[in-house]
């Protein structure tokens, strides 16, 4: 059968590691895993070709080759549509682009050591683990049907309203856990409608609402635009490197999450942005839709940002790829608003012509092929 004779398949059924049980589990668990992988980067590019069909054009013959060679320990049919879309969104053909559904389904979890890891991005615990001040102030938690204040406090039913009377509004109410694309975050402007809200939903945290640096709104003034910061572990030297950083906005009244309408725009490594955005079907904007502003100029404050991001990902283990979302406030400070540490987004990069693991790709394929997570 085709699909048990690629390497990661031979590889788990001679593996010494592994029972027989927990070989015929863990092949069956990884075919699963790569077949949803294949279908739906398979549906999301056809969604993207009909949008625009010039981004289905074949790269290079050569690059395809080289392409197909480097990926090949992950496939025996390397799939060349997120290298086409890559090189025919940026201009840049690069072997390097890492085809999105063997990232997730071979790359990402073989690099997250432990599941425990994820607990790091409860967002109700960031200021309980890192420094104060770097992450937005709490307010209000909720935590497994529990009602606590900024201090862990327990606070009775009867206690919410008297507890959010003395807050200063705007605030911002999220998931603390498991939320992805910004869905179900609120906006609140009174005592009266976050005392409904916090009433009827479960496991969440209050924040304050942090006010965006002139240079962001000048983009999109609405909401909070953020940028994606990765950063990798090396698996070598566990020596920490900045990937990639992205600034990520709202359009049409969206929050900056791509999948919630957002767009984004990569950021060169000296600071500048790359000259356009990008949305989700990979349309592309040399100017924000909303406000005509042009994606040029220099992130302000470039080196604060990444000494920050460094600073909060050094004490983030068993977990090679982190991600943060930061923004800068109105007093110039660069602050993390969530920590990511699976459902990393690698188009960020790719589509602005940045292979995701740029001159570390040879060093993690390796790694991969003999520590993947179907060997465990």
């Amino acid at each position: 059968m085709k699909t048990m004779i690629g390497q990661i398949q031979k590889n788990i059924l001679g593996s010494h590691r592994l029972s027989n049980k927990n070989k015929v589990k863990n092949l069956l668990y990884y075919e699963a895993r790569k077949r949803g992988a294949e279908r739906s980067w398979k549906n999301r590019h056809q969604k993207v070709f009909e949008v625009n069909s010039s981004y289905a054009k074949s790269s290079p013959r050569n690059i395809e080759a080289e392409h197909k060679k480097i990926w090949a320990p992950f496939r025996d049919n390397v799939n060349v549509s997120t290298l086409n879309l890559c090189q025919n969104i940026s201009g840049i053909a690069d072997p390097r682009f890492i085809p999105e559904d063997i990232f997730v389904s071979d790359i990402e979890p073989t690099l997250l050591i432990e599941e425990s890891v994820h607990f790091l991005s409860h967002k109700s615990f960031y200021n309980q683990w890192f420094d104060e001040g770097v992450f937005p102030k709490d307010i209000l938690h909720r935590i497994d049907g529990e009602y606590l204040d900024q201090n862990f406090k327990r606070v009775e039913r009867k206690q919410i309203q008297s507890c959010l009377a003395d807050i200063s509004y705007p605030v911002v109410m999220k998931p603390n856990k498991d939320s992805y694309g910004g869905k179900n975050i609120h906006f609140v402007r009174s005592k009266e409608e976050l005392v409904r809200l916090v009433e009827n939903e479960d496991n969440f945290v209050v924040q304050e609402q942090i006010s965006q640096h002139d240079f962001f709104s000048k983009f999109n003034p609405v909401g909070l635009n953020t940028i994606r910061v990765y950063v990798y572990r090396s698996v070598v030297d566990h020596q920490l490197h900045i990937l990639s950083t992205t600034l990520r906005m709202g359009k049409g009244g969206s929050l900056d999450n791509e999948t919630d309408g957002g767009i984004h725009c990569l950021i060169k490594p000296s600071g500048h942005l790359n000259g356009y955005a990008v949305d989700k079907f990979c349309r592309k904007y040399s100017k924000h839709p909303d406000t005509n502003y042009p994606f040029e100029g220099i992130i302000p404050n470039y080196d604060g940002l990444k000494e920050l991001t460094l600073k909060i990902a050094g004490k983030v283990f068993f977990s090679h790829i982190i991600g943060l979302d930061i923004c800068l406030d109105t007093s110039n400070q660069w602050r993390v608003i969530e920590l990511n540490t699976k459902g990393h987004t690698i188009r960020f990069s790719q589509y602005g012509g940045s292979p995701f693991l740029g001159k570390f790709t040879s060093e993690v394929i390796e790694f991969c092929k003999n520590n993947h997570w179907s060997l465990r």
